[in-house]
């Protein structure tokens, strides 16, 4: 990236950030099955399972793309015998029977993913979270230097219908990578342990570099902002 650009582009950061402030939340999409996150994910007192997020989006640690269950994932709960020959998913069953005279939500939606499983289809989720094609973010480096997915996702195991809690928009990822987004204690103490750009700097500071300008300017960043970290 030449000079220019690069002035160019730092001096819209401020703009970018004040943006994304008045973000509003857009309703949930419908979904061709009835998926609530807060059975799936909330606290077993409250009537949840407390299933842990990574445990359906399985690739969150290790990968760009958080990942979307597949069938089969989904029926190892909800079908017994979900991992008998193809040739018998025609018998399937889901796990909680219909009571007579009961037509409830749960078991409504559940025959919907059993019909999925049966027919050997994966289910046409409607995505919620999607980023412009040029921007770049890593799920897998979010993950390990410490975020929860809460952070990015909201209270998801409170949350029925899924929909896009943050904003996603540029000003708010400058605003989290420069300190300037409160986080965990938790989520803090890991980030200063485990992110390269603060440990690059605490090098730095070993070697006897001068690093009284970065203190300067944004004395709690956490994370570069260089355009090329999120912009090819």
């Amino acid at each position: 990236m030449t000079r220019a650009l690069r002035i160019a582009a730092l001096a819209l950061l401020p703009v970018a950030a004040a943006g994304c402030r008045d973000y509003k939340p857009a309703p949930p999409p419908e979904q061709p099955i009835a998926f609530y996150h807060n059975v799936h994910a909330g606290p077993v007192q409250e009537g949840g399972n407390a299933i842990p997020c990574m445990y359906c989006h399985y690739t969150a640690d290790r990968s760009v793309d958080a990942g979307i269950p597949s069938v089969q994932l989904c029926v190892g709960c909800h079908v017994p015998g979900s991992s008998a020959p193809t040739a018998l998913r025609g018998q399937a069953q889901l796990a909680f029977p219909r009571v007579k005279g009961n037509d409830s939500t749960w078991y409504r939606e559940g025959l919907k993913l059993l019909n999925y499983w049966k027919n050997g289809e994966g289910i046409p989720w409607v995505r919620i979270h999607k980023l412009p094609e040029h921007a770049r973010f890593p799920h897998y480096t979010h993950v390990n230097v410490g975020l929860e997915c809460q952070t990015c996702h909201g209270p998801v195991e409170e949350i029925e219908e899924m929909y896009q809690f943050s904003s996603l928009r540029m000003g708010w990822c400058i605003d989290c990578h420069r300190g300037n987004m409160e986080i965990s204690a938790k989520e803090e103490a890991a980030v200063q342990a485990r992110s390269t750009f603060i440990r690059r700097f605490r090098a730095l500071d070993a070697a006897g570099g001068d690093r009284r300008g970065q203190l300067a300017t944004y004395p709690n960043q956490r994370a570069s902002t260089d355009c090329m970290v999120c912009h090819y």
